[in-house]
């Protein structure tokens, strides 16, 4: 066993070639889950423990070599090689880690009682925060395997490439997640959310208090499809919208959100997210992130966990921070 918690934080925080979620971390996270007022607890190690998963759910580290200056035809191509080999190394990292996930995965899903969703688990004190996003992003990762690894096969060297220009990022499990292509779907996101607040289609009477998606008007679902990109840009280009399925895709997102917010309030605060959960965090919320320093995304989760208690989490969807009520 791991004999304290700044070890097991040690063990999240630092990627290495294997996933850190070993069965020692994985039984303290167990263990974790049982105490559902952790923000009361001192060591403030356990409650970032509770709150952020570990490393192993997200992409590791993107080692590329370095080109000299000039290079000649034949250090060119060998630069091109140590490159492909880089990225094969990086996707090969990424799925050994969600290999691992999937097996701790499968020891942690008994504790969640027959009939119950993940969601309904960490409401019921069942999950921690960290385990909840665990068990939802290695359930992803494993969803995307099958056709990923058809394109990595195909594609070998070549797959980042593919990936990128052809917009494959649904197919590619999160665990392998190149920072170009990381960085440019944020951007592109972000871009079609100020697009969308800047055609103002969003009026304070349309929003009303209402969270049920199925009741929300047609300028509403739009705004928070294309602010959470629960739909692809394309829709919008062809001029059609798919308005039959983003009630669903609606009430699954808030859904998702609120009982996230109930996992940072209770697991003991924004405070203790680290720096890519903040991003993560914010990102499910419909903030940008792009350029942001991490202690500016803290004052804004914290902002909007304040909003939170005056305001839906519909409404605070569609207005910008510095219009929630109590700003």
């Amino acid at each position: 066993m791991i004999r304290s918690h700044n070890q097991l934080l040690l063990r999240c925080s630092q990627y290495k070639p294997l996933p850190f979620l070993t069965p020692a971390l994985y039984s303290n996270l167990t263990e974790s889950s049982k105490h559902p007022d952790l923000h009361e607890a001192k060591d403030s190690a356990a409650i970032e423990l509770a709150l952020n998963p570990p490393a192993s759910t997200l992409p590791p580290p993107l080692l590329l070599p370095t080109p000299a200056t000039e290079l000649t035809g034949k250090e060119r191509l060998k630069f091109y090689y140590r490159t492909g080999r880089a990225y094969l190394t990086f996707y090969k990292s990424g799925l050994k880690a969600m290999d691992q996930n999937w097996k701790l995965l499968r020891q942690m899903r008994p504790r969640i009682p027959s009939g119950q969703s993940s969601e309904q688990a960490l409401r019921n004190g069942l999950l921690s925060r960290a385990e909840y996003h665990f068990a939802r992003r290695t359930s992803s990762d494993v969803s995307r395997f099958p056709l990923f690894l058809l394109v990595l096969v195909i594609c070998g060297e070549f797959t980042p490439l593919v990936v990128v220009f052809m917009g494959l990022n649904g197919a590619v499990p999160r665990v392998c997640h190149i920072p170009r292509q990381i960085n440019g779907a944020r951007e592109k996101l972000e871009a079609r959310r100020r697009e969308s607040f800047r055609e103002g289609t969003v009026t304070g009477k349309q929003m009303g208090k209402s969270e049920d998606a199925q009741t929300l008007p047609r300028p509403v679902m739009l705004h928070i499809g294309r602010s959470l990109g629960l739909y692809s840009s394309l829709w919008d280009k062809v001029g059609v919208t798919p308005t039959v399925l983003l009630p669903r895709r609606i009430q699954k997102a808030t859904d998702r959100i609120d009982v996230d917010d109930l996992a940072i309030q209770r697991g003991g605060g924004v405070r203790h997210l680290n720096d890519e959960e903040l991003k993560l965090a914010a990102e499910e919320r419909g903030l940008d992130v792009v350029g942001r320093p991490a202690e500016e995304l803290k004052s804004v989760l914290l902002r909007w966990m304040d909003a939170r208690k005056r305001a839906t989490i519909v409404d605070l969807l569609c207005r910008r921070p510095s219009a929630w009520p109590g700003m």
